[in-house]
């Protein structure tokens, strides 16, 4: 059984539910060997209030890029099925402008792609067979952002291709090929997974929010638009899970990222990904984000080559190699709408008081 959190950490966690930051979450804590884990506030209000708890599902958002898209591409490149120097024309046919981008300018957020694109409005209009192939279509045919290699900008659309790579050289559905690579390490997928009503029951699924869009309340259902439009699973988003099951999965890198051996995982392989430096400058790693010098979600106490991500919905980690730390904390924060987010300040302030409390 996991320890109790810290009794100041609970404190301002109650705090963020009052002031409705979230309605609640989990927090979940590992450092040198102990766990701390507990549930606060409400897992959801609508349709009627229903507390949250360690096994609540939450939809994981854009921490589908490194826990499912990222880390299938390390198993294929340890198999050598994969080279992070191929580029896109290999797998699919590109105007001349992309022709030369490589996997690690994708998995870094430097292939030339814009941000976000609402393809959904119009993919909805097609069968949801065809959704998936227009869809990367559409995003090949994009206009660039900027000079691919030249910059960093944040794009789900390169990493809903690398989902359609990952597709093509397995030969199967993404989802399928993640719920394989989690059972070499003997996860579980019943607790991280694709489309969630499949295998939970919808009460132990936390709500997003009521989506104008779609017109109703989400549970269970994707609350990202171009994953949703295309079957839930995608490269970008569409991952759900509990805070315990994103844990393990990061424990697991990070006893490889050590010298242990895990399956696939073997620490040249995590250091080739983690320990990346990209020659423009910034804070990409391969496929995970560490903390900036000034501003970061991850606090002032983490150090530079701490590895994390976070999700729209209001779900982050950050796991510290250097001190052997990971925290996990999950919420549900869009549930009581997208804006104003208060969780963009209140997320490095938590994770300040959290290293504080552990003396770090």
């Amino acid at each position: 059984m996991p320890e109790p959190l810290p009794p100041r950490v609970k404190e301002m966690l109650a705090r963020g539910v009052r002031e409705k930051v979230f309605p609640g979450g989990v927090l979940a804590i590992w450092h040198e060997g102990r766990l701390f884990s507990e549930a606060f506030g409400w897992q959801e209000f609508l349709p009627q209030p229903c507390k949250a708890t360690r096994e609540t599902c939450y939809d994981l958002a854009s921490l589908t890029k490194p826990l499912v898209t990222t880390f299938c591409i390390m198993r294929l490149v340890e198999e050598g099925r994969l080279s992070l120097a191929q580029t896109l024309e290999e797998f699919f046919l590109v105007p001349f402008w992309l022709a030369g981008v490589s996997l690690v300018e994708l998995l870094s957020h430097s292939a030339g792609f814009p941000a976000h694109r609402p393809y959904f409005a119009r993919l909805i209009t097609y069968p949801l067979k065809d959704r998936p192939r227009l869809l990367e279509t559409w995003i090949i045919k994009e206009p660039l952002a900027y000079p691919p290699g030249k910059k960093h900008l944040y794009s789900d659309l390169g990493f809903f291709l690398l989902g359609r790579l990952v597709e093509k050289v397995t030969r199967k559905t993404l989802d399928q090929y993640f719920e394989e690579t989690l059972e070499l390490l003997e996860i579980s997928g019943k607790k991280l997974l694709f489309r969630p009503l499949k295998d939970i029951p919808a009460e132990r699924i936390a709500a997003t929010e009521v989506c104008p869009w779609r017109g109703k309340l989400l549970k269970g259902e994707v609350h990202d638009e171009n994953a949703w439009v295309v079957g839930g699973v995608a490269g970008h988003a569409g991952l759900f899970g509990t805070a315990g099951a994103v844990m393990n999965l990061l424990l697991k890198m990070l006893s490889a990222y050590r010298g242990e051996e895990k399956a696939f995982l073997f620490r040249p392989l995590l250091r080739e990904f983690w320990d990346w430096r990209s020659p423009l400058g910034g804070t990409w790693a391969l496929g995970f984000d560490r903390p900036s010098q000034e501003g970061s979600s991850a606090g002032e106490r983490f150090s530079r080559q701490a590895l994390g991500h976070l999700g729209f919905t209001g779900t982050s980690f950050w796991l510290d190699p250097q001190r052997d730390l990971i925290v996990v904390f999950l919420t549900n924060r869009v549930h009581l709408g997208r804006e104003p987010n208060r969780l963009r300040a209140f997320r490095p302030a938590l994770h300040d008081l959290v290293l504080k409390e552990l003396g770090l």
